[in-house]
C-alpha cells in the first residue's frame, strides 16, 4: 500500500495529466483533487488547459495549472505523479488523444523529459503507467532517499475465490455501473467520505489506480489480475478489510454487460459479495466510452443483471446533474448527483435503510 512507502503524509505532489486534465481522461488527478488523503496536490501540469487553477474543472479546489515540471518546482513538491496511462493520449495533438490513444509503452518524448527533470531535482516518481518506471534508467537518477513507485503493479498473491468466507463485521456496499467513465468511482469516495461523516467506522476497497491513490484500506489494480482469479482477489482485500469496519464501500469496473470489460465487472461484483448497490448511470450516454460502435445496454435491464449476479438489491441511483436526475426518477429508486450538496447524503440515506444501519450483522 502507498501508506506505508512515506514516512509522513500527505504527500506534497505535482500531478501530471498532460492533455486530458480538462477531459474524461484526466479522472485521476481529478480524484485525487477532491479526495486523496495521501497526497496534497500543489500544481497540475497539463499544456493544453488554458485557466490558471483547477477550480473550473474540480469546483471546490484551487490548484495552480503549469505547463511544465520546471515550473511546477516553485511549489516545493515532494512528489511527480503520473495520473494518467499512455492510452489516455494520442500523438495527433494536445487535442487528439482520443482519436488516436497510445500503446502501453509508447511514451511521449515530453513524458521522458519531464521525467527525467523530476528525477533530477529529487522528487519521488509515483507512476500510473503501465510501463514499470523501476525498470528504466530514470532508476539511476533518483537523489538518495527516493524512489519510484509503479502503481500498476500486479497483486503478489492471488487466493483462490470461495465464496463460503464468512464476515465477522462490516456489511458491503458495492457501487456498480452502465459504462465506463461514469462516475462509480466518485460515488463511492462520495458515499465513503458522507459515512465516516456520520461517524460510521467506514472503510474503502480500492480496485484501482486512482482508489490507492486516494487512500483505502486496502486495495490492488484488479484489471492487472487474471479474470478467472479477479474475484478471489477481491473477497480476499475485503476480508482483510472487513474486521476494522463496519461498512466497506468497493467500486467496480466497467459494466457487467460491457463487451471487453463484462468479466471483469462480474468478478469484481461477486467477489464482493455485496449486501447492496449504488448503481451509477448517464442517460444522456448512448455509446459506449471509446466504443462508439457499441450501444449503452438498457439501464433496466442491466439493474436487474447487477441484482441477479451479486445476490444483493440496487438500492439508489448516481449520476450527475439535476437533469440526469429527472431523466432517472422513473425508475422508483433515489437518485443524486453525486458532487450535489446533498447527494452523498441521499446514497448513504439509501444504503442505511436497506441494510437497517451500517452496523447491522450479517
Amino acid at each position: 500500500m502507498l501508506t506505508s512507502s512515506f514516512a509522513t503524509s500527505p504527500v506534497r505532489a505535482v500531478l501530471f495529466a498532460d492533455g486530458v486534465f480538462g477531459h474524461l481522461e484526466g479522472k485521476t488527478a481529478h480524484g485525487i483533487l477532491r479526495h486523496s488523503t495521501l497526497l496534497e496536490p500543489v500544481a497540475v501540469v497539463d499544456r493544453a488547459h488554458r485557466p490558471e487553477t483547477t477550480a473550473a474543472m474540480v469546483p471546490g479546489t484551487d490548484v495552480p495549472v503549469v505547463d511544465s515540471v520546471t515550473e511546477a518546482l516553485r511549489y516545493r513538491p515532494d512528489a511527480l505523479v503520473l495520473a494518467m496511462t499512455e492510452s489516455d493520449f494520442g500523438e495527433s495533438g494536445l487535442d487528439g488523444f482520443l482519436r488516436d490513444p497510445r500503446e502501453p509503452g509508447d511514451i511521449p518524448e515530453f513524458w521522458w523529459d519531464e521525467l527525467e527533470r523530476a528525477a533530477r531535482a529529487g522528487l519521488h516518481l509515483i507512476s500510473c503507467l503501465h510501463q514499470q518506471l523501476r525498470e528504466t534508467p530514470l532508476a539511476g537518477l533518483l537523489a538518495e532517499g527516493r524512489q519510484i513507485i509503479d502503481v500498476r503493479r500486479p497483486y503478489p498473491t492471488l487466493p483462490k475465490y470461495s465464496g463460503r468466507a464468512p464476515r465477522s463485521r462490516a456489511r458491503v456496499v458495492h457501487v456498480a455501473g452502465s459504462d465506463c467513465v461514469v462516475g462509480k468511482r466518485t460515488a463511492a469516495l462520495q458515499l465513503h467520505r458522507e459515512a465516516r461523516a456520520r461517524g460510521v467506522a467506514a472503510g474503502y476497497v480500492g480496485t484501482g489506480q486512482t482508489c490507492l491513490l486516494t487512500g483505502c484500506a486496502t486495495g490492488a489494480i484488479v484489471d492487472r489480475t487474471p479474470v478467472f482469479q479477479a474475484a478471489g482477489l477481491v473477497e480476499h482485500l475485503v476480508q482483510e478489510a472487513e474486521a476494522d469496519h463496519d461498512l466497506l464501500v468497493i467500486k467496480g469496473q466497467a459494466s457487467v454487460l460491457h463487451p471487453a470489460f463484462g468479466g471483469l465487472a462480474t468478478a469484481i461484483l461477486q467477489g464482493s459479495q455485496p449486501d447492496a448497490v449504488v448503481f451509477a448511470h448517464d442517460p444522456g450516454r448512448k455509446a459506449r466510452y471509446h466504443w462508439e460502435h457499441l450501444a449503452v445496454g438498457a439501464v433496466e435491464e442491466e439493474i436487474a443483471l447487477v441484482e441477479r449476479l451479486g445476490g444483493a438489491p440496487v438500492v439508489a441511483l448516481a449520476t450527475k446533474g439535476a437533469e440526469s436526475v429527472r431523466q432517472l426518477r422513473h425508475l422508483g429508486l433515489p437518485v443524486a448527483d453525486v458532487l450535489d450538496a446533498d447527494g452523498p447524503g441521499v446514497l448513504t440515506d439509501a444504503v442505511q435503510r436497506a441494510l437497517g444501519g451500517p452496523v447491522a450483522r450479517r
